[in-house]
Parts: C-alpha cells; structure tokens; sequence
C-alpha cells in the first residue's frame, strides 16, 4: 500500500489535516492515486493516465486453491495482470474538486486443474474495465468544514462464471496487493462530512461518512471469506478522528476509522431473485489505523515512513459469530526522493506487508502473508508533464491460518510501469 500523499508544505496545516482525512475517512472513496501522487495545486487540473504490467509465480508446485461452486481444486501456478488507470481531478471554482478515477485491466491466471494429479497446465482470464468512481469535495466555511460526495457508476463487470470468479478468487488476494479487478459494484454513493480546527497546536480533523454500497460486491464477500459470492450488501457508516502537526522539523499525521456496516444478503449463486435468501451476513466493524511520518531529511525532497493497520472483527451470520472470521491486516514502508536534478527525481521505496489472514477455508483470498518489497523509479518534470517510471518487485511466503488446508507457498512478484501527468 502506498503511503498518504504529501501536501505542499507551503498550505496551511489545518488545510492539510482537512484534505487527508477527506480522502481517508469521509469519502470512502480513495483520491486517484494517480492524481494524488503530485501535491494538488488551487485551481490547476490534473490529468493522469499509467500503464502497469504485474507478474506474481507461486513456487514449487504452486499454491493449492479449494474449488468453487463445485469445481475440483487447483494449484495457482502464475497471476499476469496488465492494468491502464485513468484519474482526472479538476477545479471547480475556489472551493470544489470533482475527481473521477477508472481503469481498464487484464488479468490471467495460469493453474493445474487438479490439485494432487500431474497435468497439463491451463489458463483463465478475466479483463474489462473498472467501475467509475467520481467524488467532488468542497472546503466550505474557509478550511473548516470538508464535505464530500462520492458515486459509483456500475461500468465493470457484474455476470462472471466459474472460471471469471476462478480468476478474481486470486487477484483479489489482499495478501498479493494487486490493483484493482476488472468486475463492477453496481450503482453506489457516499456523502461525508469532516471539520477540522486547530487544537493546542494540532491540526484536528473529525469526519463521518455514510455509504450506499452497490447491488453486487463479489470481492467484499471473497476478502472476508463469506460462503458465497452472491453477495447483496448493505450499507456502511464511517467514523473517523485525524490528528497533524509538526514536531520539531518533522511532520506527524495519524487517522483512526471505525466502519459500521448494515445486514448483507447472502443469496445462494445461479438462482433467481425471487428465491429465499441463503442466509443474511453482518461483517462485522473494521478498525483502520493510519500512521505517517514526514521527516525533514537535508537534499532530500521526500522521506516519508508509514504504516497502516487494519483488523477485521468477526462477521455474524444469521446472529451468530462465525469463528475464525477475524484477522489483522498490517502494511507498512518508507518512502523516499531525492533530487538528482533540476527536473528528475530518483524515487525509492520499501514495504513489509504482515497479514494473519482469516482461519476459514476460502483458499488465496483469506491467506495470511509475510512479504516484502521495494521500488525503484524516476520521476521527470518537462514543463506540463511529469513521467515516472518504474520497477518494483516483492516475495514472501502464503500462510494459511487455517491448519491442513494448505501448505506454506512462497511467491516473487514483479511489476513494471509509467504513470505520465500533465497539469492544466
């Protein structure tokens, strides 16, 4: 995970403090990560559009996969993934910022179709566009109070088969940090609300949001282990608490969010709507920690280290706490650039992802993890435009936390891309 982009320090704190928990606690929609990787100047647009090509390969036999929807098991052998994101954030006025984000990618998953034979190895792919997210954020009252209103336009995919949900069941893995799959949520909205004030020399920041999720999130109900993927969602309310200040030459931010969610329906896959609800899912409340530290490091213009931890209560099913449906999710990493002339930057990083995964037995989705990784790009200023190039690579070991449903797997990943910005 990227950590939370930097405001220019030229901005007030507690405009700063607003921003960021704007992005992390009202919107619910993330700022494009594209746009938000260059400091947002009043009254320029941004304009970004990448391409990123990622390979994850499963070592020794690959990692052993439980079927779905009644098909055998498999070995994961190999993930190739190609993505195109697109973001666009504009001015609106003085006040208001419309950003909207989407992507088109391609994905495709090499595999054994069965788990203790020795065959042939096969393929499966799943590509499209993403749903698209748009958000317009106004600063009202001066700096004090940020709202934000955020909407999902259902573009992706929403009808996958067996082998389509095959495909998303591995690279929709949190344990392998992939970008986002090419399947929809249906029609979504969010509104949030943040106000901020300085208090005793810290930039505080309290937010809400609420969220009308879409008609269909196969992925929520794969990343938190639900029997099945015909998942009917309710709705989420987001509470939040943003805390910035300098301390010494160095910046300091922490963000703490409470996610509340409603009953989810849990239909039984292939039949109609008309047919009685297999049972009804309330996931249960999501504590997200956000940390960073800016430190203020000689000749150089970013050294940034941060962490986010996220840990997932147990859900119930039907009113009854299903064991084993809790885990911890933490990910962490510094962030560096340094100037190596007027126009180009040399940008390094290093992460550690450290996943407890979920005791249930739902294969790659619910794995835990132990891995590492590290970045290492450019980025080059000609006049409008910005390129940045890069490389990037990670391994580390799958480890199931639920005894004898798999072995330890390790995994390596690679990934190569340019992200290209102009401003307007």
């Amino acid at each position: 995970m990227t950590p939370t982009p930097s405001i220019a320090a030229s901005m007030r704190p507690l405009r700063r403090t607003a921003l960021r928990a704007t992005a992390l606690m009202a919107a619910g929609l993330a700022v494009p990560a594209l746009a938000s990787a260059q400091d947002r100047l009043i009254g320029t647009g941004v304009l970004a559009v990448g391409g990123t090509a990622d390979v994850v390969s499963f070592s020794g036999v690959g990692y052993q996969q439980p079927g779905a929807m009644g098909r055998d098991s498999i070995r994961l052998k190999r993930i190739d993934q190609f993505s195109v994101p697109v973001s666009l954030a504009l001015p609106i006025g003085t006040a208001w910022t419309f950003d909207v984000q989407s992507a088109f990618t391609y994905s495709r998953l090499t595999y054994s179709p069965k788990a203790l034979a020795a065959t042939t190895e096969q393929t499966a792919t799943l590509y499209g566009p993403t749903d698209v997210r748009v958000r317009a954020t106004g600063r009202l009252l001066g700096d004090a109070v940020i709202l934000t209103l955020g909407a999902n336009a259902p573009t992706g995919q929403t009808e996958l088969g067996s082998s389509d949900l095959m495909v998303l069941r591995a690279i929709a893995a949190p344990a392998l940090g992939l970008g986002a799959p090419p399947v929809g949520a249906g029609p979504s909205g969010t509104a949030g609300l943040v106000l901020a004030k300085q208090v005793l020399g810290w930039a505080v920041a309290i937010g809400g949001s609420y969220e009308m999720r879409g008609t269909y999130q196969p992925i929520a109900a794969i990343t938190a282990g639900a029997p099945s993927t015909d998942f009917q969602p309710g709705d989420v309310i987001r509470g939040s608490v943003g805390l910035d200040r300098l301390i010494g030459g160095h910046r300091f931010s922490v963000t703490g969010a409470v996610d509340l969610y409603s009953d989810d329906v849990l239909r039984n896959g292939g039949l109609p709507e008309t047919a009685p609800a297999l049972s009804t899912i309330k996931l249960g409340p999501i504590i997200t920690t956000d940390a960073q530290i800016q430190f203020a490091v000689p000749r150089v213009r970013e050294f940034v280290l941060w962490g986010v931890n996220r840990f997932r209560t147990r859900y119930e099913k039907d009113g009854v706490q299903v064991a084993g449906t809790s885990g911890n999710y933490f990910d962490g990493g510094l962030r560096t650039s340094i100037p190596m002339s007027a126009k180009t930057d040399l940008l390094l990083t290093g992460e550690g992802r450290m996943h407890s995964g979920l005791a249930i037995n739902q294969g790659l989705a619910t794995s835990g993890v132990i891995s590492g990784g590290g970045t290492i790009g450019l980025i080059r200023r000609a006049g409008a435009l910005t390129f940045q190039p890069y490389l990037r690579g990670q391994g580390g070991q799958l480890r199931p936390r639920l005894a004898g449903t798999a072995p330890r797997t390790g995994f390596f990943g690679a990934s190569a891309g340019l992200v290209i910005v102009t401003r307007f």
